[in-house]
């Protein structure tokens, strides 16, 4: 058998070496990778690579859009690549071509002949709207967390930091988050390494919170990712995406944020960071072991105050990751890849009581999130260009023990009642004590898991290069968790009547998507045409079948095109554009609200005599669940246009969208019906307990009242231009210009009619708001106009290891206008259930003409702030190779005029914010 196929594999090896004979030629081998720019591990478009042999030129191409590049009918030797971009310094490598599979050539800026550093954002180069931002950037910036690289977007601006509560995005906006319209900020997906930080099984709030309340800041149920929870240190480089994704990603609506995490050997690096709210403290290293395994480690420890004066609001986060790598050559055509990562977060908010201004030292609330997770992926990638190019597995989980512990002493001033029923109907109630201590508890057990199969292919034709994708992809988001866990004889807010209830019984929502995308490029003459175009299904599973959703599979198309002008006089141009519509999911909590208790007391006797009192209460549990609930979905579309010519980059963006419907708690009005019984006739010397019911007199009476439920009422609709330039380094000062801003016009709005409950007005002993409830078309409406720039210089002095940088950030101008709002109903409920239509005739009843509402509704009400300027400076210092100190002042500097607004004078003053941090690399 040996002996055989011995024979066979030489008679094989013969045959081959008579063809190549036969073919007058030697074999041809294939070369193919990408070119990164080293400083931002951005992609390099445009750049020529030669391949010489023995100073022979062999051949040549040019890397496209994304920085590949593929050359064939090389042979197997010993070659040398020569590469040169405009922009960048020319790089030259060697390479055994026989053995080798795809490489990645890096590339450094050309600025005169010294090495260049990007200490800004650079804009990406490509079809769609999106911010690189790299490593040098993010040392430079010296964030504590993810909120603070915002500042570096087009539109953004420093500011202190706000630890002491969720950090919740928004991209592209004029205003600030709210919980009417968080549906923007749920909708901007975070992904780490290529997958996707899950929230959705995030219930974790107290119920019945006030503002002010310490947990009613550091909610952010249905508001997404808190950015406190993302450190910087470990991460490689950051890609903001505004414009219009690719399909392979879901689940959102604003915006993408891909992080890349460090996965190649580096030194031992320790990073010590101080400044007035908090101190800092990283350290990580890349470790190749046994010259295949990539392993990465890092870990770090924030400690950090909500106010540098308040030591009894802290909060800490001490994360850790682990990540190994290792690639395994198949024979000359394949190539498996696998990465496996690690992850543990704990973060805990913590709130005391100052015992010199408190007299209950009982007061605490402590919020702790316990997270560990697991990432895999494995990539079976073919080396040939055409034909089927890679297959890609992953699958990821993660588990979270969310706990909040918050303990107040209660004092009540007058007696209160609370119900003790579950279920509808009519109960004795009990008065609670006029001094207490409540212990509240939530916990919550979220866990998330993701899988996902794709797979890519190639394909040419004469005048066109495809790049084909296919996938699907199933997410379960379940939580199990006990929930929300106190007493309710000694609730946390006597005038708010809450129930326990366990997170573990509620449903898990499962999300399956499949997608497809083609990404072609083809030669016009001198000019290139790339498309992107791709289609996305998404179907929520395991609904009940009751929800409209129920079966229902929505469907994303996004196409993005980039049209590239020949060179011409050293200049590159660029249009391109894009539209795309984007889905987003109702959360667990939106799908399965807790239930709402409606308590109305119908017997309420006080005696001095505690046993004689009694309180009897009516019960009405109700269900909020929306069944008609839909998912939200943005309909976006932008232009863009670069121009480069040489260091020189300028671009600009023009985008609009619009969201109908967003997520938002609306008011559902309802009659509600219970007895009211007498008390005039119980004579107290005559009880020998408290009042029987049976006893008194009584009369059926019927109230309106409302309660919240989700629905899709919340309409975003964003327009703006977005600009950003850089400039070559001037020489004399080695200085280079950075002038980047954002124009954002955000109108807010209800997009469904909303009911309001009338004013608190008694008219003949009977309150108007028990009686009727008014129908407005439009009661929320805002239009916010914000207008930013940022004037960037910084200067890299190669011989003293010295950067400098200042920033003069202009605030030009920003408005708020509120259009005169509804302010006559529509229509109007009454105590039947039943909606009439409001006429001429109503406004002069003595009951429905308070329906009519005053006060700012109907008025126009605007306001609009003057333009102001700060100024912030940063410095880093290396000595060495290892040692690098670094400071930053920010807001040292401003010039903010006073103005008059109603004859009343606005004066503005910005406190400075210090840090410096320590960098050591061994």
């Amino acid at each position: 058998m040996a002996k055989s196929t011995y024979i066979i594999v030489v008679l094989l090896l013969i045959a081959e070496a008579v063809k190549a004979q036969q073919d007058g030629s030697p074999p041809a081998f294939l070369l193919h990778g990408t070119v990164t720019a080293s400083d931002d591990a951005q992609e390099v478009a445009g750049a020529t690579i030669r391949a010489y042999r023995q100073k022979k030129l062999l051949g040549g191409t040019v890397s496209d859009a994304a920085g590949h590049f593929v050359m064939k009918n090389l042979p197997a030797d010993v070659l040398h690549l020569h590469v040169t971009a405009v922009g960048y310094q020319p790089a030259d490598t060697t390479i055994q071509i026989q053995a080798s599979g795809p490489i990645r050539i890096y590339m450094s800026a050309k600025r005169q002949s010294m090495k260049e550093v990007v200490v800004t954002a650079s804009e990406q180069k490509g079809m769609t709207s999106a911010t690189i931002i790299g490593q040098t950037a993010m040392e430079h910036l010296q964030p504590s967390s993810f909120a603070d690289l915002l500042a570096l977007l087009p539109g953004g601006m420093t500011k202190p930091p706000s630890l002491g509560s969720a950090n919740v995005i928004t991209l592209r906006e004029a205003g600030s988050p709210s919980s009417q319209y968080a549906t923007s900020s749920l909708g901007t997906k975070f992904v780490i390494d290529g997958q996707a930080i899950g929230t959705d099984a995030n219930m974790q709030y107290i119920a019945g919170t006030f503002q002010g309340d310490a947990d009613n800041s550091r909610n952010h149920t249905s508001y997404g990712v808190d950015m406190r929870e993302i450190p910087t240190d470990n991460i490689e480089k950051v890609e903001i995406i505004r414009g219009i994704p690719s399909v392979k990603y879901g689940e959102l609506t604003s915006g993408l944020i891909s992080i890349t995490r460090k996965h190649t050997q580096s030194p031992l690096q320790l990073r010590l960071k101080a400044d007035e709210y908090g101190k800092l403290v990283s350290l990580g290293k890349g470790f190749l072991l046994s010259g295949k395994w990539n392993l990465n480690v890092d870990g770090g420890l924030l400690d950090a105050r909500k106010e540098p004066r308040n030591r009894f609001e802290t909060y800490r986060r001490l994360t850790f990751s682990a990540r190994l790598q290792r690639k395994w050559e198949l024979g000359r055509h394949y190539v498996l890849e696998w990465n496996g990562a690690t992850d543990y977060a704990l973060n805990i908010d913590n709130v005391k009581t100052d015992p010199e201004i408190q007299i209950h030292k009982d007061d605490r609330y402590r919020s702790s999130y316990l997270k560990m997770g697991l990432n895999q992926q494995l990539m079976f990638r073919r080396k040939e260009q055409t034909g089927f190019r890679s297959a890609l597995l992953t699958y990821a989980a993660s588990i979270a023990f969310d706990r909040i512990h918050q303990t107040e002493a209660v004092a009540l001033q007058r007696d209160y009642a609370v119900p003790l029923a579950y279920e509808s109907g009519e109960y004795d109630g009990l008065f609670l004590p006029f001094q207490y201590v409540c212990d509240y508890r939530v916990e919550g057990i979220p866990f998330y898991s993701t899988v996902r199969g794709e797979t890519e292919w190639a394909a040419r034709t004469a005048s066109m290069r495809h790049r084909i994708t296919a996938g699907a992809e199933f997410q379960l988001n379940k939580n199990y968790g006990r929930g929300q866990i106190f007493d309710i004889t000694r609730p946390l807010h006597a005038s708010t009547a809450r129930r326990p209830r366990s997170y573990k019984e509620i449903p898990a929502t499962d999300i399956l998507s499949f997608y497809a995308e083609d990404n072609a490029t083809m030669p016009v003459g001198r000019h290139r045409l790339t498309l992107m175009g791709g289609i996305r299904t998404t179907q929520l599973l395991n609904i009940p079948g009751y929800y409209a959703i129920h079966g229902r599979i929505f469907t994303d198309t996004r196409i993005n095109a980039q049209w590239d002008f020949p060179q011409f006089a050293g200049f590159r141009c660029y249009v391109s554009g894009g539209f795309g519509m984007m889905t987003k999911m109702p959360t667990i909590l939106d799908l399965y609200p807790d239930y709402i208790y409606k308590d109305i007391t119908e017997l309420n006797y006080w005696d001095i005599r505690p046993e004689y009192k009694r309180i009897h209460i009516r019960t009405y549990k109700l269900n909020p669940v929306n069944p008609d609930l839909q998912p939200a979905r943005n309909r976006k579309w932008e232009i863009r246009m670069g121009v480069d010519r040489g260091a020189h980059h300028f671009n600009l963006t023009y985008f609009q969208e619009d969201m109908k419907d967003g997520f938002r708690s609306t008011t559902t009005i309802r009659p509600f019906t219970y007895r009211k019984y007498a008390t005039s006739v119980i004579d107290p010397s005559k009880l020998t307990g408290p009042p029987a019911l049976d006893a008194l007199p009584s009369v059926t009476d019927t109230i309106l009242d409302g309660y919240g439920t989700t629905e899709n009422g919340s309409r975003i609709k964003k327009r703006g231009i977005e600009f950003q330039y850089s400039s070559p380094r001037i020489p004399v000062i080695q200085t280079r210009i950075t002038v980047n801003g954002a124009w954002f016009r955000t109108v807010y709005e209800n997009s469904i009619p909303l009911f309001r409950s009338a004013p608190n007005v008694v008219v003949g002993g009977v309150a108007v708001a028990d009686r009727y409830a008014g129908y407005y078309l439009n009661t929320d409406r805002y239009d916010k106009q914000i207008f930013t720039s940022n004037f960037i210089f910084d200067s890299y002095i190669d011989r003293l290891g010295l950067i400098l940088s200042a920033t003069s950030e202009c605030f030009w101008m920003s408005s708020t206008k509120r259009p005169p709002t509804s302010s006559v109903p529509m229509g109007y409920m009454d105590i039947t259930g039943t909606v009439h239509p409001y006429t001429e005739a109503d406004k002069n009843d003595p009951y429905l003409r308070w329906l009519i509402l005053s006060g700012t509704a109907g008025q126009d009400m605007s306001n609009r702030e003057r333009s102001y300027m700060l100024v912030n400076f940063k410095a880093t210092k290396r000595f060495g190779k290892h040692l690098s100190l670094s400071f930053f002042a920010d807001r040292v500097l401003y010039i903010a005029p006073d103005y008059e607004v109603n004859g009343f004078t606005v004066r503005r003053t910005f406190s400075p914010y210090f840090g410096m941090e320590m960098g050591l690399k061994i």
